[in-house]
Parts: C-alpha cells; sequence; structure tokens
C-alpha cells in the first residue's frame, strides 16, 4: 500500500502537530502514536524523500515550539523583534536538518518483511538510530536547552513510564516510544490489526514494569535523616533594574522573605539563581543581614550570588553559608547558555552586554556542597537539561541535588514546565531528591522514587518548606551513563554488518 501521492503532506503535518504537543505539553497519550504518520511516509519512502519527510516534520515542530522566540527577544535584549526573528529561522532551520538526517538514518534498516519477528527486530534498529541521534543533538544542546529534544521526554509526567531512566537515562525512554511508532505504523500500513493490538499491549506492560521498579527501590531504599529545606521563591520579574527607585523595595522583599523562611524552622533556606543580582564580597549588607537573622534558628543558607573573576567576568555561583556564617564552598555554573551567558564565536546577545559583564564556566564543577545535613549536588539553571551535571556530582558523593534558577524570560512558555520534569527525569535517573527553586517558574520537591512531593508556579513571592532524605544510592545509570548509547550503537552496527552478509529481511 502506498500512502505517498495522495496523503504524504496531510500525513506529515499531522505528525508534526502531534509531536509538538505531545514534547511540549509532555502528554504520554499522544507520545505512543505521534510519530505514526511520520513513519507511515517514511516506511513508503526513498532515502532522499525520507530526509525531506524528516525535515518537513521537524519544521513544523519548531514552527509551533519555538515560537515563543521572538516576543521574548525583544524583552530579554530590550530592543527589536529581529533578535528574535533571526534566531526562531535560523533554529527551525537546524532542527529540521536534524530531523532530516534522523529518518536518512533511519532509512539504513529495512522494514519489509511480513515476519513479526523481522519486524520487531528491525524496528528495534530503528528505536536505536532515533537514540544515538538524539545524544547526538545532545552533544550540541548542552548549550542550547531549547533544542534538547528527547522522543521519551514525553513521558516525564507519567511517574512509571520514567522509572527505567534509572537504569538507561533518558535514552530508554525514547527507544520505547520510537519502538512502539514504527511497529504501530508498519502494522496499520499493513492493516494486520492484530499485530497491532499486540503493539498496543506493551503499553500498559511498560508501565506496569514502571510501577513495580519505583515499588521495588522505595522498599529496599535505606534514607539518611530527614531534614526540612525552605524555598525561598523571590518571583521578581528577570528585567528589572535594581536601582535607587526600587533597589531599598527589593531588599526588603528579600528579607521581609528570610524573616517568614526563619519562622517556618527550616534547617536549609534554598535561593533561586542569582536572587541576589550582584557579585559576593565578604562586607555585603544584604547577604551580612539575611545570615545575621537566621543564625539563632542555625539556618544553613545556599544562595544564588555571581562571583566576581575581573571588571569584566563573573562565575555564575551558588554559596553555602553555615548557620554561624562562615562560608562553607560555591559552585560555579559550568554548562553556560551559549550568546547568552557566553559569546558563541565572539557574538553575544546585547543584553548582558550592556551591563558590562561576561560569564565563565567554573573548573571545580564535579565537587558537591558540603552542608551540615550531607553533601549537596548543586545543578544551576539550564544544567538540569544536561544529565552528566547531576551525574557527575552523584558521582562524586551527593546525597541529594539542589537546582536554583530563573525561569523568568521564559514565562508563560512550555519551557517552564520541561525545565521542572527535566529536574524530576535527573532525580530518578540518580535515585536522589531534588529541591528546585526557579524565578518565576516552577519550585517543588521530587523525590528519589520520582513522586512530586510539592510544586507550585507562582509570580508573587513565597516561602515554602519541603522535608528532603538524602541518601547514598547508587543507580545503575549514574555509574553508566552512556551504556544504553553504547548498546545501541552496537546493535545498528549488527545490523548493518548482518544486512551486507545477507539480502535484506
Amino acid at each position: 500500500m502506498n500512502i505517498l501521492p495522495k496523503y504524504k503532506w496531510p500525513l506529515l503535518l499531522l505528525s508534526g502537530i502531534l509531536i509538538c504537543l505531545a514534547f511540549t505539553q509532555m502528554n504520554v497519550y499522544l507520545a505512543w502514536y505521534c510519530f505514526v504518520p511520520l513513519f507511515l511516509v517514511v516506511n513508503f519512502s526513498t532515502a532522499k524523500q525520507s530526509f525531506f519527510a524528516g525535515y518537513t516534520v521537524g519544521l513544523v515542530i519548531t514552527l509551533f515550539a519555538f515560537y515563543w522566540m521572538i516576543p521574548g527577544a525583544e524583552r530579554f535584549t530590550g530592543s527589536s523583534t529581529w533578535y528574535g526573528l533571526f534566531a526562531y529561522v535560523l533554529s527551525c532551520l537546524l532542527f529540521g536538518l536534524w530531523m532530516g538526517v534522523t529518518l536518512l538514518c533511519c532509512r539504513l534498516v529495512p522494514l519489509k518483511s511480513n515476519s513479526v519477528f523481522a519486524v520487531s527486530l528491525s524496528g528495534i534498529g530503528v528505536a536505536a538510530v532515533f537514540v544515538l541521534s538524539e545524544w547526538a543533538l545532545m552533544q550540541f544542546s548542552a548549550g542550547f536547552p531549547w533544542f534538547d529534544f528527547h522522543a521519551g521526554g514525553m513521558l516525564l509526567k507519567n511517574t512509571y513510564a520514567i522509572q527505567p531512566a534509572a537504569f538507561f537515562g533518558i535514552y530508554v525512554l525514547s527507544f520505547v516510544v520510537v519502538l512502539v511508532n514504527i511497529l504501530l505504523s508498519f502494522f496499520i500500513a499493513r492493516k494486520q490489526w492484530k499485530n497491532t493490538l499486540m503493539v498496543l499491549a506493551l503499553i500498559p506492560l511498560y508501565l506496569l514494569a514502571g510501577f513495580l521498579l519505583q515499588q521495588n527501590f522505595e522498599q529496599n531504599l535505606q534514607p539518611g535523616k530527614a531534614f526540612t529545606v525552605a524555598i525561598l521563591a523571590e518571583n521578581i520579574p528577570p528585567d528589572i533594574q535594581w536601582n535607587e527607585a526600587n533597589g531599598n523595595q527589593l531588599v526588603q522583599r528579600l528579607l521581609d522573605l528570610n524573616k517568614k523562611a526563619v519562622a517556618l524552622k527550616p534547617d536549609m533556606v534554598l535561593w533561586s539563581e542569582s536572587a541576589i543580582p550582584w557579585t559576593y564580597s565578604p562586607n555585603d549588607d544584604l547577604v551580612n543581614e539575611v545570615l545575621r537573622i537566621t543564625s539563632p534558628a542555625h539556618v544553613t543558607h545556599i544562595m544564588g550570588i555571581n562571583t566576581a573573576i575581573d571588571s569584566n567576568t563573573v562565575f555564575n555561583s551558588a554559596y553555602c553559608f553555615l548557620p554561624d556564617g562562615q562560608m562553607a564552598g560555591r559552585y560555579d555554573k559550568q554548562y553556560l547558555l551559549s550568546l547568552i551567558e557566553k559569546p558563541l564565536t565572539g557574538v553575544l546577545l546585547p543584553f548582558l552586554s550592556s551591563n558590562g559583564f561576561e560569564v565563565q564556566p567554573g573548573q571545580q564543577y564535579h565537587l558537591p556542597l558540603s552542608t551540615p545535613y550531607g553533601k549537596a549536588g548543586i545543578i544551576i539553571c539550564n544544567e538540569a537539561t544536561v544529565p552528566a551535571v547531576a551525574q557527575n556530582r552523584v558521582n562524586n558523593g551527593a546525597e541529594f541535588l539542589l537546582n536554583l534558577s530563573n525561569d523568568g524570560w521564559f514565562s508563560n512558555t512550555y519551557i517552564v514546565g520541561l525545565h521542572f520534569y527535566n529536574a524530576r527525569l535527573r532525580a530518578v535517573e540518580n535515585r536522589k531528591d531534588l529541591v528546585v527553586n526557579s524565578n518565576n517558574g516552577i519550585c517543588g520537591l521530587i523525590q528519589a522514587s520520582g513522586e512530586i512531593g510539592f510544586q507550585q508556579a507562582n509570580t508573587e513571592p513565597y516561602v515554602q518548606t519541603v522535608q528532603v532524605q538524602p541518601n547514598n544510592y547508587n543507580a545503575i545509570y549514574t555509574n553508566q551513563p552512556l551504556l544504553f548509547v553504547y548498546g545501541s550503537l552496537l546493535y545498528v552496527l549488527l545490523l548493518l554488518v548482518y544486512g551486507r552478509i545477507k539480502k535484506p529481511m
């Protein structure tokens, strides 16, 4: 059955829209069939046609998903929308190219047999190609997190669907999503309805497996002593200017929130990224006043403040202040936002340039901060989308994770939700409790099991306490983060060698 002449373009448009909705909304129901229309076209296409089918779908996805760049750039730079329009068009074209190349590579794996077993082996090959392609994209997307696309990201809102990530990370989630989609497309195209139902039956079995994995983890976990963290959510708009007109008012907001936090009697207070928007010095009046207020309550602070390197360069830092006011250590952000925090080929968006500084990546980026309640693995902003960050912290002894962020520039977009649920994935991958404080974003507690203990998106300032349980559990993914990538590569190579030795199935 060749569907290309009549239905090609409607199917590609439909698939692009469904994939966009499934990814941006993390819709677990759409995940299982959003690629089906695309694969229906590719199953009956040449290699060249497959490339352009993938490119078309990639463009459709990003035309909707990246639209926030146009109005966002005007707010971000304080200038015209031309920056955003240029970034929007370029980003759409680049993502379309990646999707096109991915589908072209999928054509290396034939799907031409009526044998269920043979088709399943080939379907596994297609899913493995997607895993390898997503891994390659991740090497680029660390500085551009809006490119961080994973088919498995559609499952992040479902507690049971993400449990296998503790073994193989996001890669196994993408693998399962693509495998179900490719098999459905093959059997639907050939009207093999019995086989189609068999594929659909894999979905509840997969979710059941996730439930059992979560239950097993919770029953065998031996957590350390719990402690209380107060999330101090100042929710100050990121484009607001700290000047003589409003500086005192903003400082008073922080001090009032600090007093509210003390009244809740927490063990630790977690501030957001760059909550204090100047560089740290030991005689900083605001920091010292904060510590003076909380000293009688024996509170530890994890506070976002920049660190001066020279007059024009800073680290994006998180400081740990002990109850006696001593600075116990700091973490400097390692994975910077390209064009925003660090230049790309000499180009930097003008909003930072107007402030006269650039950000440099930190050096001691593997080491957690020592606190009275255990070792804290610090993650700043977009580092929540980089699996290696949390994994490195835990490998170096982190017993819980803290994510300081500022999502104000992306408020009212799907990126705020993706940020929080990527943090959820990091918690499950490494089996560590993770607390998020995101200015103008979603704050909350994600437990090591993946359960969300607290979650709130609010534009008003507030303080909320959560209970954190540190642990020394070592997840398989933490120890071997690329195991599934290596397995996928080996499988694809074996499949290609087999195809050269024997005629295609």
